[in-house]
């Protein structure tokens, strides 16, 4: 006896499986324009930054004696971008190469600049700078003038850990003596201490580059 072919049964079996197949694919697959369907994403965190908030042990003395002030740092005046006139012979329009120097000069100092500090840091900035100075005065009428000596009667006023070196070429300060700098946790308070000059002491914002003192030389 001659078995049935089967051979078309086979076939229809092979498509439907392939068929079935397919469409799954489809299925998974996003069409032109729409995004494949998943879970729901969470929406990603705004990251802010927290407030500042002074840590010195200076920020915390005793309210400053009436008829007693600190220094303020001098805050940079916003650039000058305005349109400049370029004349028809700027080589020898004397006016004009000197304002585009003024310019140029002012851009390579930027990275030095200081900007108003928030309220908030200016209690806690004064406290330090008076705390400094109270810590420089006797160093300076007694003519000692050791990096030791000036890092520990800092640390003994209430700033601890603050950076006493010798002038960089960026830094306020005489090659006799030192450049101090503290961090409040909110403001710098920044001076030197000098043999020749005696010494001085402000307080401020961080320089646009970071830091309360530009990098050293």
């Amino acid at each position: 006896m001659v078995a049935p072919d089967d051979g078309g049964d086979m076939n229809d079996r092979r498509f439907a499986v392939l068929g079935a197949a397919a469409l799954l694919l489809l299925a998974g697959c996003a069409g032109p324009g729409e995004r494949p369907q998943g879970p729901p994403t969470e929406p990603a965190a705004a990251i802010t930054t927290p407030p500042g908030k002074d840590t010195l042990p200076c920020t915390r003395a005793a309210a400053v004696k009436p008829g007693r002030s600190a220094t303020a740092a001098a805050t940079a005046e916003p650039a000058d971008d305005s349109p400049l006139p370029r004349p028809s012979d700027e080589y020898r329009d004397e006016a004009y190469r000197g304002e585009m120097m003024q310019r140029q000069m002012r851009a390579n100092r930027m990275f030095l600049d200081r900007h108003e500090l928030p309220k908030s840091a200016v209690p806690g900035a004064v406290r330090c700078a008076l705390a400094a100075e109270d810590a420089l005065k006797p160093l300076a009428e007694t003519r000692k003038f050791d990096q030791a000596a000036v890092t520990r009667a800092l640390a003994a006023h209430g700033l601890p850990h603050a950076t006493v070196r010798k002038p960089a070429t960026h830094d306020v300060g005489y090659g006799d003596g030192f450049t101090i700098a503290a961090w409040t946790g909110q403001a710098c308070v920044l001076g030197w201490i000098s043999r020749a000059n005696g010494y001085q002491v402000e307080y401020g914002s961080q320089t646009a580059d970071g830091g309360c003192l530009p990098a050293a030389d």
